[in-house]
C-alpha cells in the first residue's frame, strides 16, 4: 500500500473501543459494523489497515490458498473473504506463525479458521465466524488480492482500517477515517464527562442530559 494512504494516527484508535467507533459510524451514516465475526479470545485487540484476499470455490485447476502471506506488510490486517463459508478453512497454524513472526496486526475472516490453539498460544488476533478442522485445500482458492471484499454486508477495500475487540470487528473506509476518528473522540470525551459526573454524585439522567448523551449516536444531518 502506498505510504500516502497510511493513517499515521493509529495510536489514537487504540484508545477507543469498537462500541465507541460503532457509535461514530452510526452518527456519520457509515455501515462498517460486521456482525457475526468474533475474536477467538475476548482479550484480542486489533487495529490496522487491510490487506484483502477474496476466495472462490476451486475450478478444474487447483489454486493456492495462502501463499500471499509474504506480501503482507508489518502492521497490516489480513482480511479474507470466503463468502462466510463454515465448512472449509482459509487460515491455519502455519499462516498464524508466519503472520506472528512478520508482525502483522491480525486476521479477519468472513468464514472460519482452524488450529485455534496456536493463535491463543502466540496471542495472535484472529476474528472469524468460527472454527473447524476441515481444510480449504482443494475446496477453495485465493482468487483476487488487494481488491474489494465482503465481510458480510460490509464492503472492505485495500487500505481500509479494521478495528476489533471483545465486541467484534468493524471497518472504517480509508477516505473517512479522519471524520470517524474526530467523532469517536468526541463521543469518548462526552461519555467520560458522564462517568465523572456520576462519580461526583450526579443522577444519571442529569449527567446524560448535560453531556448531550442522546445526540451522540444520532445521524448527523449536514
Amino acid at each position: 500500500m502506498p505510504p500516502r494512504t497510511m493513517n499515521t494516527n493509529l495510536e489514537r484508535w487504540h484508545g477507543l473501543s469498537s462500541a465507541t467507533i460503532s457509535d461514530a459510524l452510526d452518527r456519520l451514516g457509515i455501515a462498517g459494523q460486521c456482525p457475526g465475526i468474533k475474536p477467538l479470545d475476548p482479550g484480542f485487540r486489533l487495529v490496522g489497515h487491510a490487506f484483502t484476499v477474496r476466495y472462490a470455490p476451486v475450478g478444474s485447476v487447483r489454486g493456492t490458498v495462502g501463499d500471499y502471506i509474504d506480501e503482507v506488510g508489518a502492521g497490516q490486517v489480513v482480511v479474507l473473504d470466503n463468502g462466510g463459508r463454515l465448512d472449509a478453512t482459509v487460515w491455519g497454524d502455519i499462516l498464524t506463525e508466519v503472520a506472528h513472526y512478520r508482525g502483522l496486526a491480525g486476521t479477519v475472516i468472513h468464514g472460519v479458521c482452524r488450529d485455534v490453539a496456536r493463535s491463543l498460544e502466540l496471542a495472535y488476533p484472529i476474528f472469524s465466524r468460527g472454527a473447524t478442522m476441515r481444510t480449504g485445500k482443494d475446496r477453495v482458492q485465493a482468487e483476487a488480492f488487494r481488491g474489494p471484499v465482503s465481510l458480510g454486508d460490509v464492503r472492505v477495500e485495500q487500505g481500509d482500517l479494521l478495528i476489533g475487540d471483545a465486541d467484534g470487528i468493524l471497518a472504517v473506509p480509508l477516505a473517512q477515517q479522519s471524520a470517524v476518528l474526530d467523532v469517536a473522540l468526541e463521543i469518548a470525551a462526552r461519555e467520560g464527562q458522564i462517568r465523572a459526573a456520576i462519580a461526583a454524585g450526579t443522577r444519571l439522567d442529569e449527567a446524560r442530559r448535560a453531556a448531550g448523551y442522546y445526540e451522540l449516536q444520532r445521524r448527523r444531518r449536514d
